[in-house]
């Protein structure tokens, strides 16, 4: 029998063995892509995953792509090959329009790209609309776990974490989205990192990097901050009359069946977008342009009019460009100005002045308004993108000899 001291240098020996002396290969999470092949682990006891090509999809045994799995991750149905539907998907999910749904499985078919970026995927709703169950199902068709949403993160560090073990990120009942989180979120979806000091180390830095589909719900409006609504999917949920509400065992059961279908039409889409992705010019880039083009090259195999999803996305980004300016004091007051005067032009000091003078109502907001001009010119900054889509030209300039920075405002 070895001694402890033998024992631990026969296992140092095999961790340097593993780590310097073989073959490195990228570990994935539930997706991941080797070539021209994107693999979905099904998270089964057999480690089966479903290897799609440009040429179609199929239930593999032995996938080449290595997987990293949490202790939360659930397995994923079986998909049924040829029998894809994926408006079986419309019953268990609470919208109020067509356009709502195409953001749904629009966003469903984003989950799947092996590199993002990702549309934050925000379900806003009174109590009683099913955003949690509306939530549950979505991600079950992609990443399920257990439980399927947590609450907020209290950091950054703590999202990065959990981006680590899941590659879908879902929060539930939300109340409001900090500023410093807000920030983060935009980071995971579009792509990010954080540093911090490796535990029982005084100089080393630990790494995290990550790219995540997010899924929030909550009760009010949680894209307030304009950066975030800019790369946000916002869908309102209709409340569900006492009459239309479904026993959960009843509910669950009719998901179970229907799921292996649902995700079937999900892979032929995502064959589709390989096969198509290179062929699709978008008339104009919006934010998230490679999101765009993946579900548009997606289209054909979804039974949608040839620009259908491009034209719901115009107006789910219009509409979260209208809530993110009613719910900010400073976008709303300016908006406000220019519809009265037309143009303005002055300094900072200026314009904090005639605000807070013309609307107090709005002003008076002590986290809302700055009241330090170096802090509104930054929030002013912040909500430039929706304002200048709804009309309104924001410039900053410098005149004089001095180099007064002035601020010209006008409505076109």
């Amino acid at each position: 029998m070895l001694s402890q001291s033998a024992l631990d240098d026969q296992r140092r020996m095999l961790q340097g063995n593993a780590l310097f002396g073989g073959e490195e290969h990228p570990v994935f999470n539930r997706i991941g892509e080797l070539g021209r092949t994107l693999y979905l682990d099904l998270g089964n006891s057999n480690w089966n995953a479903v290897a799609v090509t440009s040429e179609g999809w199929q239930v593999v045994d032995h996938p080449p792509a290595r997987f990293r799995r949490s202790s939360s991750q659930l397995p994923l149905p079986t998909p049924a090959k040829d029998i894809g539907d994926i408006d079986l998907l419309r019953q268990f999910v609470n919208v109020g329009s067509e356009d709502d749904f195409r953001m749904i499985v629009a966003w469903l078919v984003g989950c799947f790209h092996p590199r993002g970026p990702y549309p934050i995927l925000i379900l806003n709703g009174e109590q009683g609309s099913a955003k949690s169950t509306t939530a549950r199902v979505l991600r079950s068709l992609i990443d399920p776990a257990n439980p399927i949403a947590r609450s907020a993160p209290n950091s950054e560090q703590d999202l990065v974490i959990s981006a680590r073990h899941n590659h879908v990120l879902a929060f539930d009942n939300l109340s409001l989205i900090k500023p410093a989180l807000a920030d983060a979120f935009c980071r995971i979806a579009t792509g990010g990192g954080f540093g911090t000091r490796k535990l029982h180390t005084d100089a080393e830095e630990v790494l995290f990097s990550a790219t995540r589909p997010c899924l929030l719900n909550g009760i009010p409006d949680l894209a307030t901050r304009p950066d975030m609504a800019d790369r946000a999917i916002v869908v309102t949920l209709p409340v569900i009359p006492p009459s239309g509400r479904k026993f959960e065992g009843e509910f669950n059961k009719a998901l179970d069946a229907a799921a292996p279908r649902i995700l079937a039409a999900l892979l032929d889409a995502v064959s589709t977008a390989l096969r198509n992705l290179g062929t699709v010019d978008l008339p104009e880039r919006p934010r998230m342009a490679d999101f765009a083009k993946w579900v548009t090259a997606a289209e054909p195999a979804l039974g949608w009019p040839n620009g259908a999803f491009l034209a719901s996305y115009a107006a789910n980004r219009q509409s979260a460009d209208q809530a993110s300016v009613e719910g900010n004091p400073v976008a709303l007051s300016i908006l406000k100005l220019v519809g009265e005067d037309v143009r303005w032009s002055g300094t900072m000091t200026e314009l904090k002045t005639k605000l807070q003078n013309r609307y107090p109502h709005l002003t008076d907001d002590p986290i809302g308004f700055p009241k330090q001009e170096n802090k509104l010119s930054s929030a002013i900054r912040r909500v430039q993108p929706p304002l200048r889509r709804m009309g309104v030209s924001i410039t900053f300039d410098r005149q004089g000899k001095s180099g007064e920075r002035i601020l010209k405002l006008e409505r076109s």
